[in-house]
């Protein structure tokens, strides 16, 4: 029966369970004696539906509707359900004598008796579960038999023979989708076919040509004559034993790369697997050195659990340690070391009359003596000094033929003859990173190579400096052969030269890089000792110099990975810089006082992290915590942290004030001092309430405590209720004890602002601007008019609606609009239309439903918030604090007047405790506490 499940795989979720690895269970099914392969009788049917998702499977026949109540083939996570049901049932067995995938199963013993043992085992297993066996498919006790579509037996892995005679029996190919169905048959059996990418060539290019007209030419038929050749005797594939070494061979032509993964077994090498790729355009091109590099990259990505289980060694005539060690020649190149430093990995070179084995592959064996076969890399140096600047050329030829371009360019004023120096120590220290021991280096500068050939005597102090500098250097090497040579054939290092003090450095085969001071500074500074076993580098310190590894596999890894950037010159431990060639490694103690010196030193001038590391670093020091030591010092610095910039965005999240009804929350505020007018008005004082945003305000001769509890009791208490609470600032108005007292004996709150955090009364600020603005608008000649025009100012905020709200205060009140002046003069319908009659009732329809207009005026309020908040919260920049911290306090906050060189900052002061989320007390340092909460807006952490 065959069901139709599209639409419901479409809304099912998809199961997280892999599936095993289909080599990975060939690989350790292979090699034993005695094998029963089990096949499960309707295996998907064998588990039950859940009861709830019965009726999901449901299906329409002629007599009437079925549903399944077990699990139905054709559904999308039906395979890794069974696959989960098996993983648990024989969680014990998999991996050791059996291995299972999805509903075919295969037990595996060395001998008869642990055979019948191991299969008591497996049916016991099966008995508990009630799983059942299709006996057409089970076979016992066999030495060889098929699982996954490969031959398994003692020997080994064998390809099917009908899928190798299903590609032998198969006629030349007339049209396109019949070449792509041989390709994708060969690809089937690629594992078994050495080469095969080189092999099918001919069809690919074939299959590309899809626009013209079909043409299965010779070369495709002789192609598929070799393949049909091939597969009549494929190769037997062995099995690997866990952590046995296994050996990598490459073959590279101009379009594809192919591989034989082998291992060794009595002294007879064995193929394990074959992989073969076609080069794409771009990687045609490759040097031939790359392209072997990237043949290994390709089968670290292809065979990974190999490469991560077994030791590999790369056989090959290739200097491929070098092209994947410590030279930076190529951003590939690099990538590809980083990628494969993961791995054990180790080269071996073959001998003159060893070839690469197996097939195609054309090697007689790996056993036996592995002679590295001498390579002699050539350098080409010149300098070139000028009023325009100085600037060095370098060009590294490897033994294979690649090229290496270096531009460098000289930060100081050197004469043409130490320029001439310069390059060729920069010469030698380049090609010395990728540990060639054999060199040829050529300049055109006689005076330079007569010198240090003992042809010309050396007087100048400057320059038997920069001799003894390049004797040190060419110690180093086993061989070395100095040259001059011509102008006219040095003519690449010439230009790159000329190039380096130009401004022609972005050409990207050339690497440009920056030498600050002389070479031979090098041999008159004092060197810090960089083989101390605590140290951060000891690790690969012992790597680089005994090739010692950490027991730690992991760490190993690490390390082998992070040494490809690290070199020995001098005996001293270097890194390679991007912007100078080589900058010495440093330990702590040492790193400590490079920190101090360079920041507050007879040349330091308190630079900031940022600059700290990078000055450090131009001096020629490294160690890998650089940044973030620098970034500790500046901050614990107390110069730079009284001195500090003062930080404008806000320290928290913005938090709204909300009052939950009219007439709960009111903010007060003092405005003025004003021009004084009749009866000595000088002050405003004004009230806002937070829900409807009402306005009282009054002008005051005098601002005392008494006057504002008269205010606060006259034109609020008496008019709108005792408030909830009050939000006020720190004034003295305020504070006083009249106010005080009246506003706890009527049990009103009292929240008082942070010390000069205006916006802790936002809305009593927003309102004082508003009536500030208003008044100076209204005013016309004398400015001491202003109290006749505050009830105009007040009365016309109070009618107007509101932002936040969408409506005025005065509606919010009274559940209705004032009628204003502009209706009398020029009249609307409510008072054309005006009846006594008619007003009072529509005035009771409108008080009933006054409770529904302010939920409106609630929710639109609550919204402006939100959106006002987002839009506040994407500049916030967090500062936490607690109480036991030490702060520091903003000096203007304080009131202290700041001159040009007056720290900005004043304390420390150490938190007593939290006024809120966002205000704290604090205490200075004699431990007296201060008597205002302070806003963390106005405090920075204090490191000591």
């Amino acid at each position: 029966m065959c069901i139709d499940y599209t639409d419901l795989n479409k809304a099912c979720p998809k199961t997280p369970f892999p599936l095993p690895s289909i080599d990975a269970m060939i690989d350790s099914t292979a090699g034993f004696k005695y094998l029963s392969f089990m096949d499960a009788y309707s295996g998907y049917n064998q588990i039950r539906m859940s009861q709830a998702d019965e009726e999901k499977t449901s299906f329409v026949t002629e007599e009437g509707l079925y549903c399944y109540k077990v699990m139905p083939f054709g559904l999308k996570n039906a395979g890794a359900e069974y696959q989960k049901m098996v993983s648990k049932v024989f969680k014990e067995e998999l991996g050791e004598i059996m291995e299972a995938y999805i509903d075919d199963m295969v037990v595996k013993s060395g001998t008869g008796s642990d055979h019948v043992a191991h299969l008591e085992r497996v049916f016991a297993k099966m008995r508990q579960v009630g799983m059942r066996l299709n006996p057409k498919k089970s076979f016992f006790c066999l030495s060889s038999g098929k699982f996954l579509g490969f031959i398994i037996s003692e020997r080994g892995i064998e390809a099917h023979p009908d899928k190798c005679q299903a590609v032998i029996n198969l006629k030349s190919p007339s049209s396109i989708k019949e070449v792509q169905g041989l390709t994708g048959r060969i690809a089937a059996l690629s594992r078994f076919i050495s080469q095969s990418a080189m092999l099918c060539k001919p069809f690919f290019d074939l299959i590309k040509k899809k626009t013209q007209a079909f043409e299965w030419g010779p070369e495709c038929q002789e192609a598929f004559g070799k393949i049909k050749e091939y597969l009549s005797t494929p190769p037997i594939i062995s099995r690997p034993i866990n952590g046995e070494p296994l050996y990598l061979y490459i073959a590279t032509n101009e379009e594809a790369i192919s591989t034989a993964l082998v291992r060794e077994e009595e002294g007879v090498q064995k193929s394990v697997y074959f992989v073969s790729r076609v080069l794409r355009d771009a990687e045609t091109r490759y040097p031939t050195i790359e392209k072997n590099a990237f043949a290994i990259v390709v089968t670290a990505r292809k065979l990974r659990p190999y490469f991560q289980a077994h030791p590999i060694r790369v056989v090959t005539t290739m200097p491929l340690r070098k092209a994947l060690g410590q030279f930076n020649v190529a951003g590939r190149l690099l990538k590809w070391a980083i990628e494969l430093s993961e791995f054990d990995i180790t080269y071996l070179s073959r001998t003159a009359y060893k070839s690469q084995a197996l097939a195609d592959f054309i090697v007689q064996g790996t056993s036996g003596d592995f002679t590295p076969i001498e390579s002699v890399w050539e350098v080409y140096v010149d300098g070139a000094s000028s009023d325009k600047g100085t600037g060095l050329g370098v060009e590294i030829i490897s033994p294979d033929g690649d090229r290496f371009k270096y531009a460098l360019r000289v930060n100081f004023n050197p004469s043409h003859n130490v320029a001439e120096y310069e390059a060729f120590i920069a010469g030698l220290q380049l090609v010395a990173a990728t540990g060639a021991k054999s060199i040829k280096i050529r300049s055109d500068s006689q005076l330079v190579v007569n010198q240090v050939l003992k042809e010309y005597k050396t007087q100048d102090e400057t320059l038997i400096k920069y001799l003894r500098k390049v004797e040190q250097l060419i110690g180093g090497f086993d061989k070395v052969l100095v040259e001059h040579i011509p102008r006219g054939e040095n003519e690449t290092a010439d230009a790159l030269s000329k190039l380096a003090k130009s401004e022609l450095d972005k050409e990207r085969p050339i690497i440009v890089l920056e030498i600050p001071s002389p070479s031979i500074q090098l041999l008159e500074m004092v060197v810090f000792q960089t083989r101390h076993e605590e140290e951060w580098y000891s690790p690969i310190w012992m790597y680089l110099t005994k090739g010692i590894l950490p027991q730690d596999r992991n760490l190993a890894r690490k390390i082998k990975r992070w040494s490809l950037e690290f070199t020995i010159i001098e005996e001293e431990l270097c890194k390679k810089g991007y912007h100078h060639p080589w900058l010495i490694c440093v330990g702590r103690a040492k790193a400590d006082e490079l920190l101090k010196e360079t920041h507050q030193g007879i040349c330091g001038s308190h630079q900031g992290p940022r600059t700290l590391g990078k000055r450090i670093m131009r001096q020629g020091y490294y160690w890998p915590s650089l940044r973030r030591d620098a970034e500790e010092l500046v901050r614990r610095c107390a110069q730079c942290q009284f001195h500090a910039r003062i930080s404008h965005m806000p320290p928290n999240h913005l938090k709204p004030i909300t009052s939950p009804w009219p007439f709960d929350i009111w903010g007060m505020d003092i405005l003025g001092p004003f021009p004084q007018t009749r009866g000595n008005l000088k002050f405003i004082v004004v009230a806002v309430e937070y829900f409807t945003k009402w306005i009282e305000a009054k002008a005051l001769s005098l601002i005392t405590s008494q006057k504002i509890t008269d205010f606060l009791e006259h034109q609020i208490v008496y008019r709108y209720g005792i408030p909830n609470a009050i939000i006020t600032d720190n004034g003295r108005q305020f504070t006083g004890a009249p106010f005080k007292n009246y506003c706890r004996g009527l049990g009103i709150d009292i929240n008082f602002a942070s010390v000069c955090h205006p916006q802790s009364n936002g809305l009593a600020e927003v309102s004082n601007r508003t009536i500030l603005e208003g008044l100076k608008k209204k005013i016309e000649g004398t400015k001491n008019t202003w109290p006749e025009y505050l009830s105009e100012v007040v009365w016309a905020y109070n009618t107007t609606p509101r932002s936040a709200t969408e409506r005025s205060p005065y509606a919010l009140v009274y559940g209705m609009e004032a009628v204003i002046p502009m209706e009398i003069v020029h009249p609307t319908l409510r008072t054309i239309n005006y009846s006594t009659q008619r007003n009072a009732e529509r005035r009771m329809e409108e008080l009933e439903v006054i409770h529904e207009l302010r939920e409106e005026a609630s929710a639109r309020q609550a919204e402006y918030q939100r959106k006002m908040r987002r839009a506040f919260d994407k500049k916030v920049a967090p500062r936490h604090f607690q109480p036991g911290d030490l702060v520091l306090r903003k000096a203007a906050a304080a009131g202290k007047h700041i001159g040009k060189m007056d720290p900005v900052w004043d304390g420390p002061f150490e938190i007593v405790k939290s006024a809120g989320k966002r205000a704290f007390y604090l205490k200075d340092a004699q431990g007296k506490v201060l008597a205002n909460s302070w806003n963390a807006s106005d405090l920075r952490k204090f490191y000591p």
